[in-house]
């Protein structure tokens, strides 16, 4: 298992202007690259008797952009006619582990059978290692439905493994024949304030939101702090800190005594932005209504 080289690649539905995760798409599109590469082969009569793994393995904290990511490659393989249906369906590995053997493989069954035709990513990996059999039967399983799927079923799954760098590589490493099946893995490194200051603007504008100068420098001194005090990579804080300020910003168009001018209900000042992140919220980031990266 090795990981993917930077390389210039397609968009990938935008991926590459997202601040911070240009690397990410470079590395994501030399890997496109092998697969557009042997469709074209199909294309032109060749016999592909060994396709290759569609399988990826994300590396990186949370918030790092790999469910944005892992959205994009699922179109992309539509696209390509790899898979009949470019959809996502995110599962974390903690809800697969059954009481049993059997209902395990029952859970990991079903949510391969609900991905059919799509991108399967199960999130959270590293925590089959904690299982008294360190995910040993979790990776049989999974090494079991991979072939399964590519023999019998039209190779009409792809999954995506995401968790932390080390304790993933450990993980496959531990299973040398599944590692097989994952033969590239892309590095989600962490955002520098400014890219977070840039993640924000960035989905503020797909929200359909313009920034003022003042917002966009609130917002930035806001970021740098929560980074601060939050360590680096996660760019749920810029979506957190969207969250609270779209919040603001319509409790102040519809309690104004008249109707909005022309363009402020779709405009952040530096009013909407707050002083602070509010981290009171009980949910967590994952689980938190609202944008999402």
């Amino acid at each position: 298992m090795t990981a993917a080289t930077s390389a210039p690649g397609p968009d990938l539905g935008g991926l590459a202007a997202l601040p911070g995760l240009e690397a990410v798409a470079g590395q994501l599109g030399r890997w496109i690259a092998v697969l557009r590469a042997e469709q074209a082969r199909r294309q032109a009569g060749a016999t592909v008797g060994r396709p290759a793994w569609k399988n990826l393995a994300f590396t990186g904290g949370p918030g790092a952009g790999k469910s944005r990511a892992a959205r994009a490659v699922a179109r992309t393989y539509k696209e390509l006619g790899i898979l009949s249906y470019g959809n996502l369906d995110e599962v974390a590995a903690a809800t697969l582990v059954g009481a049993t053997s059997r209902e395990t493989g029952t859970l990991l069954g079903e949510a391969a059978r609900q991905a059919i035709g799509s991108v399967l990513m199960i999130t959270g990996v590293h925590a089959w290692r904690a299982l008294p059999d360190h995910g040993e039967q979790m990776l049989a399983r999974l090494y079991r439905e991979l072939t399964d799927y590519r023999n019998h079923r039209g190779d009409q799954l792809a999954v995506i493994l995401a968790g932390p760098q080390d304790a993933l590589g450990a993980l496959l490493g531990s299973s040398p024949p599944l590692a097989a099946r994952f033969p590239t893995v892309i590095d989600f490194p962490g955002y520098t304030p400014g890219q977070l200051t840039a993640i924000f603007t960035t989905l503020a504008a797909e929200a359909g939101f313009t920034l003022t100068p003042t917002a966009e420098r609130k917002a930035a001194d806001v970021l740098a702090h929560a980074q601060g005090d939050h360590g680096p990579g996660n760019a749920r804080l810029a979506v957190q800190l969207l969250d609270q300020a779209t919040a603001s910003q319509a409790h102040r168009i519809t309690a104004a005594p008249s109707p909005p001018e022309q363009g402020a209900a779709s405009t952040i000042t530096g009013a909407d932005i707050p002083g602070h992140l509010d981290f009171r919220d009980p949910l967590p980031g994952d689980q938190r209504p609202g944008q999402y990266l």
